[in-house]
């Protein structure tokens, strides 16, 4: 059965309105420029002052916001838009400024403080975003594929030391992804690998990370897990509940790590790591009662993290049972677990219990998420060459989504009033 889903973020409605003048120019204002302008300070001394620096920054995020697919065509459109060139910050008396300033100001963005500068505008808008959401105690991690500019490499076999150097620099390799019908499994590139807290708004970026392809999920989920439950404190005063991940987190490491960070991870089991249940249990992981009968999940203690069954018999289920668990007390016989003693296999609420479904099928929002920056915002979509240039380009589209919800977040509420 198919279900159509609503719209999940702000930003679509912003897009679908992104012709009306006030929504491109409330995401331009709601861009923090001051790391840039103490970053790039104004000229002075002798010699042409050049552009703003502050007013090239609300140019890549405009580019981004009207889906622009090169620098040239943001040029063509700041120069036959007055409007526009005013809004980023330019002097509208002067032209416009070409292709290779704004090339030139991207080199600079990527080596200033090893570009923590564009980290710096992420966590500005997560801020101001965060104070018109609610959370909802959840963080969701995954990762996505980023083709890279730059031709695959031959293998190493047939290249010469320099040339195996070279492809090094770049930061890209060979990566796995879970391909669709029009994709192959293998691709060369990035991958972004992401933390999103669900609000009532939508995912919220709290932490991320990109790294060449062939790095696995695992290897970087206890970084983004304790980068999210540190954001998360920090902004909402608590941490979150739950922890949402997909088959590919599946190792005993990430889940003791949530229960040390106060939380619970919900993930699905990797076949590929299935092995033969414990004895006295089933398949699904569930305790047998004596006479061999899966017992009935009769909720859990969170405060504790302890689960507990019910004897089957006595829970109300239709059984054939001998009465070998010889117990006299009508309530019948109860077996309570502690989530700790096997973190992987227990948890709060129990492994394919209804609730524990409801949780893990909020993880396809990040899905959507990922879809959203590819289909939006032409992630996915690099014109330049290298990790580095890769990382300015997701920051950008990072802040660019934010900017986006943030004015149409601030619509909303002057609708509202004005009703």
């Amino acid at each position: 059965m198919y279900f159509l889903q609503e719209i999940l973020f702000p930003f679509e409605v912003f897009v679908q309105n992104a012709d009306h003048h006030d929504h491109i120019f409330l995401a331009l204002s709601s861009v923090d420029v001051e790391p840039i302008r103490k970053m790039f300070p104004n000229h002075w001394g002798v010699g042409r002052p050049g552009y703003d620096r502050t007013a090239l920054f609300r140019a890549l995020i405009l580019q981004r916001l009207m889906q622009l697919p090169s620098i040239e065509t943001l040029v063509k459109c700041l120069k036959y838009s007055p409007q526009l060139a005013y809004w980023c910050g330019f002097d509208i008396r002067k032209s416009p400024p070409s292709s290779t300033v704004f090339y030139r100001f991207l080199a600079e963005l990527k080596e200033q403080a090893d570009q923590e500068l564009l980290e710096q505008g992420v966590q500005s808008l997560v801020t101001k975003t965060v104070k018109l959401a609610t959370s909802e105690g959840k963080i969701v991690l995954d990762s996505t594929d980023i083709p890279a500019r730059e031709r695959a490499p031959r293998k190493k076999d047939d290249l010469s030391p320099e040339q195996q150097e070279n492809a090094l620099s770049f930061g890209s390799a060979w990566g796995h992804r879970t391909a669709s019908d029009e994709e192959t499994e293998m691709f060369y590139g990035y991958k972004l690998h992401a933390a999103t807290l669900l609000t009532n708004i939508g995912p919220i970026p709290l932490a991320a990370i990109l790294t060449p392809a062939n790095v696995s999920d695992v290897e970087l989920a206890p970084r983004l897990m304790s980068e999210a439950c540190k954001e998360h404190e920090r902004l909402y005063g608590f941490r979150p509940g739950y922890y949402l991940m997909d088959a590919g987190y599946d190792s005993g490491d990430i889940y003791k790590l949530a229960l040390d960070l106060k939380g619970q991870a919900i993930i699905k089991l990797n076949k590929r790591n299935q092995k033969e249940p414990p004895q006295g249990f089933n398949e699904k992981f569930i305790p047998l009662c004596p006479a061999g009968q899966p017992m009935v999940y009769w909720g859990s203690d969170k405060k504790h993290m302890t689960i507990k069954f019910r004897y089957p018999k006595a829970a109300g289920r239709q059984v054939e049972c001998e009465g070998q668990c010889r117990f006299k007390n009508p309530y019948g016989l109860v077996v309570r677990l502690r989530v700790t003693d096997n973190p992987r296999l227990f948890s709060c609420p129990y492994r394919g219990s209804e609730n524990w479904q409801k949780l893990y099928s909020q993880r396809t929002s990040i899905e959507r998420w990922f879809a959203l920056l590819k289909e939006h915002l032409y992630m996915d979509k690099m014109n330049r060459r290298g990790i580095d240039n890769a990382f300015t380009d997701v920051m950008l589209c990072l802040i660019t989504f934010l900017a986006g919800t943030l004015a149409q977040l601030k619509i909303e509420q002057q609708t509202c009033k004005a009703a």
